[in-house]
């Protein structure tokens, strides 16, 4: 902001800094929940916050503030209204009330007014100077029909204040005002001026000739051309090209014309070197003076650059004959109709350039989170704010991975894994979760989180079932080319549910979204220990064990909404994790004899843990002579560890029953 010289305050006033709200124009009432009443003015004391209305919080409708323990947030846009974050600015004064620090906290720019004043970029903070604002407060768009303005009490008056630019399409408009009023003052109007401004005839020209221009869509192929047609229509030029700009050769390019059919009579050498020097060293419209040398120009010239990011990226190169009247002198009108067509161009290739990254932006982010929600994140990534959330944490490994990987090799390997893999991720998010990583052959899903979930376990589960349904299909997409004693592969799978912190972390160099805590570590640790619950070796008759592809916590267990099967196996002692944790099976498919099989184990377990090994044995090979149940992985590790143990006490741990595992 420029800073101006301004008068001191009355001695008895009192230099409050104040916010209105202003949608279409209009002065709203704000609520103040301090006061407990509305205000046309809310005073600013504390840190202020002003944003969308967040329903998951409670946030109440428009325009009324809510206070919290360090901060007030204002209510500026409706839930509805997604062009607007949640947390959209941050106001704050410092201790002297000297400065008043606006911090766009959001992801959109916010425009501001005076429009000298520019734009607020995403993460950036602007300081003002608190008594310049009693002279000339700030407005700033939050959204397209909605303002704030920020002044001292007592300052200038809301009318005395013009309207921010609430686009680049406002700033086109004035500058076809600009161009009527010249035409006015030139004598070249075509219909009848008003005693206060330009004639609605020549605005319409005008206006009609943006808007064909702004209609178009950056990357049709006639959207140079319609550009160069309406500088020719008006101002009467013979010819208009459009010249883009190659960086790396430094060389210009006619990528359209008009009239078309001169296209190729009007190449490269004819189009004026120095002026094309000029517009790109001066980042400004050149246009040919009245006289070169000694003789009158025939030909009168306008170039005007194009521009993207402060970068010249193209040229409108227009021309015309001298005038029947044997003028030499291009008007100001005639020069302002190509500025105006120029930038309509500017407007029309930076919405192609936020169109295509707003794409590949979506594009990332649908390879992570589910459709629905990759949208949201997109239009508001205040949802990627790092804050603390109940969440299910999901571990999924390839059991066999490093066997059949040094059997097949790096190539297969790769393939196999793009397959799996995906119908592992397939299944996280049909059911709503979030991908978070790859680590070799494991994979690491979430649910709770960035998005409230209140039933995000019962999703995790489901999708767990989900990829074990895979198995069966992928096994056989494989058997020609794994070997065949290496199938079938399996899954081990480990969810645990709890408090964790979510959101960026790493460093950078490079980081990441997604949680952070002990329940992560815990829900890893699981999925280690399913392997244990199912012995490697089979019996002399071939027999293999089935294993528990999905193990769940405690935790998470008690936080289905629904029954689902699961079978309490036992409590586990992990590495790095000081407590025991109580780990259950979750079924993955229900055979006749689930129910059988659930109260037999449990019972047995519940004879181990009183260290009563011959009648779990006992309990034990009783599942075991049941054809259904005979292959039960956990029953015979169980019936492992109560031999083990009932030949040797001395091996009865201080911690029993607890398991201690040696690895992850």
């Amino acid at each position: 902001m420029h800073v101006t010289p301004s008068s001191s305050p009355p001695p008895n006033a009192t230099a409050a800094v104040t916010l209105r709200v202003y949608s279409d124009g209009k002065q709203l009432a704000i609520f103040d929940d301090q006061l407990g009443r509305e205000v046309n003015e809310l005073v600013l004391h504390d840190r202020l916050i002003l944003g969308r209305q967040d329903v998951a919080k409670g946030d109440p409708t428009p325009f009324r503030t809510i206070t919290f323990t360090d901060y007030r947030k204002l209510v500026i846009t409706p839930y509805e209204q997604r062009e607007v974050s949640r947390r959209s600015l941050e106001l704050s004064l410092d201790p002297a009330g000297t400065y008043l620090r606006v911090g766009n906290i959001g992801t959109p720019e916010i425009e501001l007014a005076p429009t000298s004043e520019g734009r607020i970029a995403h993460q950036q903070v602007r300081t003002f100077v608190v008594q310049d604002l009693r002279q000339q407060p700030i407005r700033l768009m939050i959204a397209k029909n909605v303002a704030i303005q920020i002044g001292v009490s007592g300052g200038t008056a809301p009318e005395e204040f013009p309207e921010p630019a609430r686009s680049s399409h406002t700033s086109i408009s004035k500058s076809v005002t600009d161009v009527a009023m010249m035409l006015r003052e030139s004598g070249m109007a075509d219909g009848y001026a008003t005693p206060s401004g330009p004639s609605s005839r020549d605005i319409e020209r005008i206006l009609g000739a943006v808007s064909s221009v702004l209609e178009k869509a950056a990357s049709s192929p006639d959207f140079f051309t319609t550009a160069a047609e309406k500088v020719c229509q008006l101002g009467h030029f013979d010819y208009c090209s459009y010249l883009g700009l190659d960086p790396t050769a430094n060389q210009w390019q006619c990528e359209a014309s008009w009239p078309s059919g001169d296209a190729a009579g009007q190449g490269a050498q004819n189009f004026d070197g120095k002026a094309l020097e000029y517009i790109w060293s001066n980042r400004r419209t050149w246009s040919t003076p009245p006289s070169f040398g000694e003789a009158s120009t025939a030909e009168r010239v306008v170039v005007t650059p194009v521009l993207s990011h402060d970068s010249v990226v193209g040229a409108l190169y227009a021309t015309k004959q001298k005038g029947v009247l044997g003028d030499d002198v291009l008007a100001d009108c005639e020069v302002k109709f190509v500025e105006v067509i120029r930038d309509c161009l500017t407007v029309g290739l930076e919405r192609l350039k936020q169109e295509q990254e707003s794409a590949r932006h979506e594009v990332c982010l649908a390879q992570f989170f589910p459709p629905g929600l990759a949208q949201r994140i997109l239009y508001d990534e205040t949802l990627l704010e790092t804050r603390e959330e109940n969440i299910t944490v999901l571990f999924c490994d390839i059991r066999g991975f490093s066997t059949i990987s040094s059997a097949i090799g790096s190539g297969q390997t790769l393939q196999w894994l793009r397959d799996v893999l995906g119908q592992l991720s397939e299944s996280v998010i049909r059911h709503d979760g979030v991908l978070l990583e790859y680590v070799g052959d494991e994979m690491v899903a979430m649910w709770g989180a960035p998005d409230s979930q209140p039933e995000h376990a019962q999703l995790a589960c489901r999708a767990a079932i989900d990829m074990v349904s895979k198995l069966e299909q992928l096994n056989q997409t494989w058997s020609d080319r794994i070997p065949e004693h290496l199938l079938p592969f399996g899954l081990t799978i480990g969810i645990n549910t709890g408090d964790c912190v979510v959101g960026k972390k790493g460093t950078d160099y490079k980081y990441m979204w997604g949680p952070l805590g002990p329940a992560v570590n815990i829900a890893s640790r699981v999925q280690g220990a399913a392997k244990y619950f199912c012995p490697k070796r089979s019996d002399d008759d071939g027999t293999a064990y089935l294993p528990p592809n999905v193990l769940i916590t405690e935790e998470t267990r008690l936080a289905l909404s629904t029954n689902m099967p699961t079978r309490h196996l036992g409590s586990v002692r992990v590495v790095n994790i000081p407590e025991p944790i109580r780990v259950h099976e979750l079924a993955s498919t229900l055979s006749s004899g689930w129910n059988q099989l659930c109260e037999s184990y449990e019972l047995a377990l519940q004879q181990f843990e009183q260290q009563n090994f011959l009648a779990a044995l006992n309990t034990l090979d009783n599942i075991a002579r049941t054809e259904d149940l005979r292959n039960d992985g956990p029953t015979r590790c169980l019936r492992d560890r109560a031999l083990a143990l009932l030949q040797n006490p001395k091996l009865v741990p201080h911690d029993h029953p607890t398991w201690q595992l040696e690895h992850k």
